[in-house]
């Protein structure tokens, strides 16, 4: 039986491009990049190179490219980072209860140290923040603004430049949790105003163990650990070059939208939708047109989240209830209870998220395995179509400002 890969929003494959750049520098007699002989010179050479090509892809200079271990490091560094290095000016902080984990966390851990009051946004129904709620939330104190690009669980888009401007507008600091953006959107830093963003290189094809924080030069940032000077004393600890090196080549190969591509994925997710909305009983999550070419967010009303994953996989289907960060487990998640999804729909959700590796004609099958497992769960639990409640959110939803991103 064929298997779908549906879970590129939690990693992506490693590309053979990427995985060519990085065998010579793994096989190779490889020096830490802080000492001083050949090997380890040759080590830095190739941090180097990698920082300087992500610089000039992110129009920003080598010296503003933080490395990481990954996502989760990268956001927790610019979350704590910015706030500790910046308590002179305040401790207000601003984020949304949308966030991912290590952005939410982040500002938890900030919170009970009892040195920062954090204000959480609530999102309208369609995941979208209210701009005039960040606004209102903006106080003399607040130092910085944390709100992702694009969400992990449903796609939805914020609408970066409105946020953007209001953050410059009273000198508040602006990250953004960019992951999920990269190679699905164009980044425009300069444009969203934001003063820091988080990238990891597995998402686009890059390897695991891998990230960046994009931190706006002069401003300050306070590290999280002690032990070395390593990128410009702000991240201490051995720099993992092989990986670096992947990460730039990545972003070479992946890091530019292809709006082809992206249309089509806009399409065959649309195809999608169609042919599970044809249930009955289902309901999408998020902003239908505001949201990643690539994902897609349902409800199945009268299912078992953990049991309908486990017969989907059985089905040769590889997806998620959401986030990939809760070790395996399927919690309720608090996206959908943030946008205001009833606990009886929450409960059973599924998020599709596509590739290249799909193809036009696989979307039928697709479709044609779903509809088999959710009939069978819904026969096995004794659901009858009269428990039908109000299924399709998409009519309510009406686009409220124009967010400055292009939608395929």
């Amino acid at each position: 039986m064929q298997r779908f890969y549906l879970d590129d929003n939690a990693t992506t494959n490693l590309d053979p491009r990427v995985r060519e750049v990085m065998e010579p520098i793994l096989s190779g007699h490889l020096g830490n990049p802080s000492s001083l002989h050949a090997e380890g010179r040759r080590a830095r050479g190739e941090i180097d190179v990698a920082r300087d090509s992500i610089a000039a892809w992110l129009r920003a200079k080598p010296s503003e490219i933080i490395f990481t271990s990954g996502g989760t490091e990268s956001c927790n560094l610019a979350v704590q980072g910015l706030a500790r290095a910046n308590a002179g000016r305040g401790r207000h902080l601003i984020t949304a209860k949308t966030e991912h984990h290590a952005v939410l966390h982040a500002f938890h851990a900030l919170e009970r140290s009892g040195d920062f009051e954090v204000a959480y946004l609530d999102v309208k129904p369609d995941g979208i923040i209210d701009l005039d709620d960040l606004a209102r939330a903006i106080r003399p104190d607040t130092i910085l603004v944390s709100i992702m690009s694009a969400n992990n669980e449903t796609g939805v888009r914020q609408p970066m430049c409105e946020i953007g401007e209001i953050c410059a507008r009273n000198g508040v600091f602006f990250h953004t949790d960019a992951i999920q953006s990269a190679g699905k959107e164009t980044l425009d830093l300069k444009k969203w105003q934001v003063s820091a963003a988080s990238l990891a290189a597995h998402k686009i094809h890059g390897p695991l163990g891998a990230g960046l924080l994009w931190l706006k030069a002069g401003i300050p940032l306070a590290r999280l650990m002690e032990g070395g000077s390593h990128e410009n004393e702000r991240r201490p600890g051995t720099e993992n070059a092989p990986a670096i090196a992947g990460f730039a080549e990545a972003i070479q190969l992946f890091g530019n939208v292809d709006p082809d591509e992206s249309s089509r994925q806009f399409r065959w997710i649309e195809r999608l939708w169609q042919e599970l909305n044809s249930l009955g009983g289902v309901r999408r999550n998020g902003h239908p047109r505001e949201r990643l070419a690539n994902t897609l967010n349902v409800s199945f009303l009268g299912l078992h989240g953990e049991d309908l994953l486990i017969a989907l996989d059985l089905a040769g289907l590889s997806v998620s209830s959401g986030s990939a960060c809760l070790v395996g487990s399927v919690q309720a998640s608090h996206v959908l209870a943030a946008m205001g999804v009833p606990d009886e729909w929450a409960s059973a959700t599924v998020r599709f998220s596509i590739g290249s590796q799909i193809r036009d004609e696989d979307i039928d099958e697709i479709a044609r395995r779903v509809h088999q497992v959710v009939n069978h769960q819904r026969a096995l639990r004794g659901w009858k179509p009269d428990q039908v409640l109000s299924t399709n959110m998409e009519r309510s939803i009406q686009p409220e400002i124009e967010i400055c991103h292009t939608v395929p």
